[in-house]
């Protein structure tokens, strides 16, 4: 990376169905400022309208500290078609066929750049993460859904339309669980955060003795990721079970993942990046399992050292490599 001078900035955005964030970043990768938002996921108008808004904020307060914004990356949870520059769809939010790099760049009079948001993230890990200096890698982000990123050659692999990457519509389980796109089976409906979810309902239903009864007043609508990994950190025998599924299923996805592309290492991410060591071992014991010594031994998994940062900073690094900022 050449040098990038110190009142020079980027704005990052990573938007999904839960929140939307941005953050000014430098060259380097690190985070200047930002600031959170929840996501009006079921209106598209509005999540726009809130999107335009917060890039208003983020160019208005990088002007009061004295930052020049040279671009804006964005990372929405979907799927994308690169070239267009649209979100074609997203599970988690009601919005399709949205223009958003026209959008968002027409508005700000800013370059513009868009991709996916394990993409983004995986160019945060390649920047400033766990990644720096690996050119073959797997990023996996395991939130309320699951994505993906190939990074082959130091370049994110996006498929000849840039939709790329979906390993959480990958089908795990046939005839499993309802996934959000309308097939059964995923990855992501077998071991993502509802996933995790669900099955801490039903391993509690079958343990009176769990915390979570209590933690969720017993009602297992309210169980959520943060109470189970709570309870699984206190031994609570329900949510180690929950955590114990969840890992078996990952751990299957990453062997065909590793066997596809031999990876010289697997980064887990996503919200999951704060109880991920629930899952590692787990994880790690079904690659050697289920994988092919030859093939999957060479290949490292670790958790994300930018956690639920990496989106934003690799929206930023988008949009550095989109004007041509880093080397």
């Amino acid at each position: 990376m050449g040098d990038i001078d110190a009142n020079r900035c980027v704005l990052g955005v990573d938007t999904g169905g839960t929140k939307t964030a941005l953050a000014a970043v430098d060259g380097h990768g690190r985070i200047l400022f930002s600031k959170t938002i929840s996501s009006p996921s079921t209106d598209e108008k509005m999540m726009v309208k809130a999107l335009l808004d917060l890039v208003d904020w983020g160019i208005s307060e990088s002007a009061n500290k004295g930052l020049d914004v040279r671009g804006i990356g964005v990372g929405c949870a979907g799927f994308i078609l690169r070239d267009e520059g649209i979100l074609a769809e997203s599970p988690h939010v009601t919005w399709s066929m949205v223009p958003l790099k026209r959008l968002v760049g027409e508005h700000a009079g800013l370059p513009t750049f868009l991709d996916n948001d394990a993409n983004v993230a995986a160019l945060g890990e390649r920047l400033a993460g766990v990644c720096r200096g690996v050119d073959d890698f797997v990023y996996i982000a395991i939130g309320t859904g699951i994505g993906g990123a190939v990074c082959i050659g130091g370049e994110v692999y996006t498929g000849h339309r840039g939709t790329a990457g979906e390993m959480g519509h990958t089908i795990i389980e046939p005839g499993g669980p309802l996934c959000d796109c309308g097939n059964r089976g995923c990855l992501e409906a077998v071991a993502a955060g509802t996933a995790l979810e669900r099955e801490a309902a039903r391993f509690m239903d079958e343990d009176e003795t769990s915390i979570l009864r209590k933690m969720c007043g017993g009602d297992r609508g309210k169980l959520t990721g943060e109470m189970i990994s709570e309870a699984a950190e206190g031994g609570d025998q329900a949510a180690l079970e929950a955590f114990d599924y969840v890992a078996g299923y990952l751990g299957l996805g990453l062997v065909n993942l590793i066997h596809l592309f031999d990876p010289e290492m697997v980064v887990l991410g996503g919200g999951v990046s704060h109880s991920g060591h629930l899952l590692l071992d787990k994880i790690r014991d079904v690659v050697k399992e289920r994988g092919i010594p030859a093939l999957v031994e060479g290949a490292t998994i670790v958790l994300s050292t930018l956690g639920q940062d990496a989106g934003l900073v690799g929206s930023a690094a988008l949009a550095w490599e989109g004007i041509g900022r880093l080397s």
